[in-house]
């Protein structure tokens, strides 16, 4: 790509990623990076008449059907994350315009994070960890879990479930998992309800997108079918676990633990589960490796180039 006279203007209206993305697009474009602007539509206005993609992420500015309006031209919209939620799909689809994300991508770097959280937690290697570094070697008398042979559940078996399912086949587990229709060629055990699914693990991962359909699906009723014995670990979306019905079965001991990359209101994280001791909790970072940054920045580019190769406004 080579520069243009006039530098195609993008506005890049989430956090994650936006600096890195701004580093690597090509001369022809202008990043707006705008997604702590208090006013970020009054610095878009000068260039409303020439956008034409925007780039978003979960946890950024909101693209709903008002910002849409204000922007004419604009034929596709481009989330760096595997979620839809942030944008008013049915408003897009109305003024056709393309919604990609960047769905698979990290697929892997999330289940392998997902892997490790379940081993941490059956061998409360996070513990020992503190306990060594306190120099209270072996205080911890707690009873560990063996893995080979505890029963799986995933619910969600999109990319990330698939690929959770793909490495637990290592561990002799054997897997189930809930998603509303089963997934062809997949030799697991389908529920079509995940209470069902619950019932039948000791853990259950949870790798299932936010949105209202999924709002607060794990709730009570779902954390007390999965038992005393039994641990929930969610790299999908916050949004799904019931976050104070999940604090009050860890204080009763209704489940045996929570491992948790994402929360409903990040990067605010109720004190319950801070305090909790039996709970692992992570920042969002199922995603967080360099090649999976290196690959959904490579694809944003590839997408952009396809947008503007059939305009003067984008050389290759």
């Amino acid at each position: 790509m080579t520069l243009h006279a006039t530098p195609i203007p993008l506005p890049i209206l989430g956090p994650w990623l936006a600096q890195d993305l701004s580093a690597s697009l090509p001369d022809s474009f202008l990043p707006l990076v705008l997604h702590s602007a208090p006013d970020f539509m009054a610095q878009l206005a000068p260039y409303v008449p020439r956008i034409r993609a925007l780039v978003c992420t979960s946890g950024g500015q909101a693209i709903d059907a008002t910002l849409m309006e204000q922007l004419p031209q604009l034929e596709l919209i481009l989330n760096l994350g595997a979620g839809t939620e942030c944008v008013d799909l049915a408003a897009a689809q109305a003024r056709g315009i393309q919604v990609l994300t960047g769905a698979g991508v990290n697929a892997v770097d999330v289940a392998e994070l997902a892997i490790g959280m379940m081993i941490s937690m059956a061998r409360r290697i996070h513990f020992a960890d503190r306990e060594v570094r306190a120099l209270q070697w072996g205080a911890d008398r707690k009873p560990v879990r063996r893995l080979a042979g505890q029963r799986v559940g995933i619910a969600g078996m999109g990319a990330i479930g698939q690929a959770i399912a793909k490495r637990l086949l290592a561990f002799d587990m054997p897997i189930s998992y809930f998603s509303r229709r089963p997934v062809e060629a997949l030799p697991y055990t389908h529920h079509a309800d995940l209470q069902s699914l619950a019932t039948a693990v000791d853990f259950l991962f949870l790798a299932l997108p936010g949105g209202s359909a999924t709002l607060h699906l794990v709730n009570a009723d779902i954390l007390s079918a999965l038992g005393p014995q039994g641990y929930v670990i969610n790299v999908g979306r916050g949004s799904v676990v019931d976050e104070q019905a999940l604090a009050q079965a860890l204080a009763a001991g209704q489940i045996a633990g929570a491992s948790l990359d994402v929360f409903e209101h990040e990067p605010q994280v109720p004190d319950s589960l801070v305090q909790s001791p039996n709970t692992l909790l992570q920042p969002h970072r199922g995603g967080f490796t360099v090649d999976a940054h290196e690959e959904i920045i490579a694809l944003t580019l590839q997408r952009l180039a396809g947008l503007y190769a059939k305009s003067s406004s984008l050389i290759r």
